[in-house]
């Protein structure tokens, strides 16, 4: 069984795109593009394990509390969404065969968090109604 620790920034290139009608946080530029590509290659056999492109977090340090849930990923940039924050942040975490273990440091949680990620089966899916 193959383990993968990482640490990944978004602080690298990353804006607040405001406009009147919509606002977005996004990243680009290449350390953004290595942090993506960096990342595919270590929880590639997560995605390929997930049979229904949906994860639960468990346990992700917000404002005042922590917070767990589901979220749809099937491409990496969306799956780093679900997992993060809109705003500057370092995750540090450990990728495993199941599952992704990682601390989240953003403003609301400095300290960072203990948080896991693992796909949803199609048994859990269809039992909770995602679609």
């Amino acid at each position: 069984m193959n383990e993968y620790d990482f640490t990944y920034t978004n602080s690298c290139t990353c804006a607040n795109d405001d406009d009147e009608n919509y606002s977005e946080y996004y990243c680009s530029g290449f350390c953004w593009e290595n942090t993506l590509d960096d990342f595919v290659d270590i929880t590639l056999h997560l995605f390929e394990n997930n049979e229904t492109s949906w994860w639960e977090v468990n346990d992700l340090r917000l404002w005042n509390r922590d917070v767990s849930g589901y979220f749809e990923a099937d491409c990496i940039e969306k799956l780093i969404r679900g997992m993060t924050v809109d705003s500057e942040w370092i995750m540090r975490g450990k990728v495993f065969e199941d599952r992704i273990e990682y601390s989240l440091s953003h403003h609301d949680a400095p300290m960072g968090s203990n948080t896991v990620l693992k796909p949803v089966s199609e048994e859990k899916r269809e039992k909770l109604g995602l679609y």
